[in-house]
């Protein structure tokens, strides 16, 4: 293995701190399929069975997530970053999100097989990807426990934010209609107007047609 591609392994959160020797040991017994996407191309698409670890090595990323028919999320990512390794374990183990290359991409793929048979032996990977599970896990808007503020609408509205995303980082995009997020959120259309027209005073967030557009995620974090 040339240096540059163990250099390129250990920056990765599942190879660092792991030696050159076991890293070598692991290659010896797992195929890593390095590959290079177009732009436009899917990666993974939501609904269908999550089969190997995905890891985006390089370039830029749309994610997208249909909640229902009223309601839908799109994010954008660059790498480097491992994509919902969450979905290889559990009882259904489908993707969740859509995963699409939006520049020229390089990616990273081990078979779930490989995955189990082979890494699990090294304990250095293990441990790494139960802390990356767990967090994930921790992070998931299905199990997410923390407090949603009942008092002030915004304060609600930007914790809507929050749990509906992959990562608090970046450009989204929300599909959905006021009087949806209103629903959600056990209050009147026009509060919601009021707030969001507020948040975009403010340079969070911006309204589109049926969108909700933040540029910057970090705005709502700060923000909130």
């Amino acid at each position: 293995m040339q240096d540059s591609v163990f250099v390129r392994l250990q920056l990765l959160p599942l190879f660092q701190g792991i030696s050159k020797e076991e890293l070598l040991r692991m290659l010896e017994r797992a195929k890593f399929n390095f590959v290079t996407v177009d732009a436009g191309e899917v990666v993974v698409k939501q609904g269908t069975e999550a089969t190997q670890l995905v890891y985006m090595l390089s370039g830029n990323y749309r994610v997208t997530r249909e909640y229902s028919a009223n309601f839908a999320v799109e994010e954008h990512l660059t790498a480097p970053m491992l994509f919902q390794p969450e979905c290889l374990f559990g009882h259904q183990a489908v993707w969740t999100h859509t995963l699409v290359a939006t520049t020229e991409s390089q990616l990273l793929y081990i078979s779930k097989q490989d995955l189990i048979l082979h890494l699990m032996d090294f304990l250095t990977f293990r441990i790494a990807l139960l802390n990356y599970l767990s967090h994930a896990i921790e992070a998931s808007p299905i199990v997410h426990l923390e407090a949603v503020p009942t008092s002030v609408l915004t304060s609600r509205i930007i914790a809507f934010f929050k749990r509906y995303t992959l990562v608090h980082t970046g450009k989204k995009v929300y599909s959905l209609k006021m009087q949806y997020l209103a629903t959600h959120l056990s209050t009147s259309r026009l509060s919601i107007s009021k707030s969001l027209n507020f948040l975009q005073e403010n340079g969070v967030l911006k309204l589109g047609r049926q969108k909700i557009i933040v540029d910057d995620f970090q705005k709502v974090i700060d923000f909130g």
